[in-house]
């Protein structure tokens, strides 16, 4: 088959980079929890379920329409049901964001939570905001439902990948680890939403034909099957965590949580003088890190 033919809607490699990523991802949301990896990282379980579960239907709802005569499923339909998606995909990823940030300061408890809270309300509030700005802004050609659509799927992308280069940077500066599969969801979803942006902004702002926005959508669709691989093969490639392992870390967190209500419970005076000759070793940026959550701690137990 001539590769012009390929890079055109509803040809072979247009069907299978549609329904490939969303069954892959059903397949990866069955690994995580055949490997008990959803009680460390529970959105991402329901992210890979929903995401998969949607992005095959909306797949079988374009069948429906294109190859039935009469159609079994309307445009106005198809793009109802495409808007709730977005609605859902938009919380789920900053509710995962949230967990991503959470992992990264798990040493930090009260910073973690705090952290995890801000990007789970501030995040959708900005995404919001921001397609109601661009609403406003630039008036679009195309039907209400299908320019809101647009106006929030670039939002979302906007805010998303602002908000995992902040991460990135922070977790960076301070020498933070960020475990390994943590790691390889930020990197699938950093990549697939910078390529998206970076489509959004050529479809935007360049007088783009037809056969060139169609390449652009199988770019976007080939770097997502991509950042689906990538989540495949960090969660097949992290080790499981055993239950001996889980009891460790329970008991360390309690530990150092024992160990924090001593150090925050004596003399206030002596308090950053002790915890900074304990840290002596630590890197300065860290310590920085520690002071902030124990005095965080000490102001949400007033």
């Amino acid at each position: 088959m001539p590769a012009a033919t390929m890079f055109q809607p509803h040809s072979l490699l247009w069907h299978y980079l549609w329904a490939a990523p969303s069954i892959l991802l059903l397949f990866l949301a069955v690994i995580i929890y055949r490997r008990s990896q959803q009680r460390e990282f529970p959105i991402f379980g329901i992210f890979a379920i929903v995401q998969g579960a949607a992005g095959l239907a909306l797949y079988l709802m374009s069948v429906a329409y294109w190859y039935f005569k009469p159609p079994l499923v309307s445009p106005e339909f198809w793009w109802k049901a495409n808007f709730v998606h977005l609605l859902i995909e938009v919380a789920l990823k900053f509710a995962l964001i949230g967990e991503i940030l959470s992992r990264v300061l798990k040493p930090f408890p009260a910073l973690s939570k705090l952290g995890k809270l801000m990007i789970r309300i501030v995040g959708p509030a900005l995404v919001l905001a921001a397609t109601w700005v661009v609403a406003l802004s630039r008036p679009s050609p195309f039907p209400p439902i299908i320019a809101t659509s647009l106006r929030l799927d670039l939002a979302d992308y906007v805010i998303e990948c602002g908000m995992l280069l902040c991460i990135f940077l922070f977790a960076a500066y301070f020498h933070l680890a960020w475990g390994r599969l943590a790691f390889g969801i930020a990197l699938g979803l950093g990549i697939a939403g910078s390529v998206q942006l970076g489509t959004w902004a050529l479809w935007s702002n360049l007088p783009v034909t037809f056969d060139q926005r169609t390449l652009l959508d199988f770019v976007n669709m080939g770097v997502y099957h991509l950042s689906v691989l990538i989540w495949l093969y960090y969660v097949l490639t992290t080790p499981k965590a055993t239950l001996m392992d889980k009891l460790g870390m329970d008991k360390l967190g309690e530990k150092d949580d024992h160990s924090d209500d001593q150090n925050s419970g004596g003399h206030d005076s002596g308090g950053d003088d002790s915890s900074g000759s304990d840290l002596s070793g630590e890197d300065e940026r860290q310590h920085d890190l520690v002071v902030w959550n124990r005095e965080l701690e000490r102001l949400l137990k007033r």
